[in-house]
């Protein structure tokens, strides 16, 4: 049987398909980040939206900027993934874990979220001139992971229990 390439694992099943699919653009690095945008010739500030101390690429978003950082810190123990600074970090962390066990599941439930809010956040701040805190952001995340839990529980009630179990812990 041929090895699906990672990236492509980040669109998994029963997760959100809006977070899988900027997750897996963001592993591909195809997403607008100021960076870029500077590379096309636009002119525009390339501080971060989230932070306004660094230039903003993918690789600060997720997970340098301390706005993010604190997002994924508070949250990532509690699908027990060692919190990381570093996207290639981050994502071998996450290559290494068995995708298919409730563990894994989470973890990535987890971390796409934790893009997904960021980026939605970053879009805010651009577009609405609306800002959340972090804490709020956690809340959200948080809510929205216990939701997704619970919709598994008709179809694995075995790992939306583990699941559970681990992060409310």
């Amino acid at each position: 049987m041929p090895t699906v390439p990672w990236h492509q694992t980040v669109w998994n099943k029963g997760g959100i398909p809006r977070q899988s699919f900027l997750s897996w653009l963001l592993v591909l690095n195809r997403y607008p980040t100021r960076d870029k945008m500077i590379g096309w010739g636009l002119a525009t500030s390339p501080l971060c939206l989230l932070c306004n101390v660094q230039a903003k690429s993918r690789d600060h978003l997720f997970f340098d900027c301390f706005y993010t950082w604190e997002i994924l810190s508070s949250l990532a123990r509690r699908c027990a993934l060692q919190s990381e600074r570093n996207w290639n970090k981050v994502l071998d962390q996450l290559q290494r874990q068995n995708r298919r066990s409730a563990l894994g599941i989470l973890s990535l439930l987890c971390w796409q979220s934790c893009l997904y809010w960021s980026w939605s956040e970053r879009n805010s701040r651009l577009h609405r001139n609306t800002f959340s805190s972090a804490p709020s952001l956690i809340r959200q995340i948080d809510r929205q992971v216990k939701d997704m839990i619970l919709s598994y529980r008709n179809a694995n009630p075995s790992s939306a229990s583990i699941m559970m179990q681990r992060w409310l812990t």
